[in-house]
């Protein structure tokens, strides 16, 4: 499991981050991911609130190569954020086996601009 402070985000504009699968025993990229899925789910602090969920399953997340996850929330989606500091979190799910891939803190920016 990773711990990640991701860089800020704007409230104001489409939200796309990437990140590579590595497996930690050995270090390397994990480049099959067939039958994997992914799930992100942000939440405001401190009441725990679930701000924004994603997946593979609904589409939020996509595997644009190799060992990389990507996942895309839209400007209309994160419009419903207020600025301040979030928490994130991802988990990856194979054969019934979930793991948690990374926890973190997420900056949301008021991005001024409402069009």
């Amino acid at each position: 499991m990773y711990e990640a402070q991701l860089k800020p985000v704007s409230n104001r504009a489409d939200w796309l981050e990437t990140i590579d699968l590595i497996d930690d025993d050995t270090g390397q990229v994990i480049t099959d991911l067939t039958g994997v899925t992914v799930k992100v789910e942000v939440r405001q602090m401190p009441n725990c609130c679930r701000a924004l969920t994603g997946s593979s399953d609904d589409g939020h997340v996509t595997y644009p190569g190799y060992g990389i996850i990507q996942w895309h929330f839209t400007k209309s989606e994160m419009s419903t954020l207020s600025a301040g500091t979030y928490e994130i979190g991802v988990t990856v799910t194979l054969d019934d086996f979930t793991e948690q891939e990374l926890i973190g803190s997420l900056p949301v920016v008021d991005g001024v601009v409402r069009n």
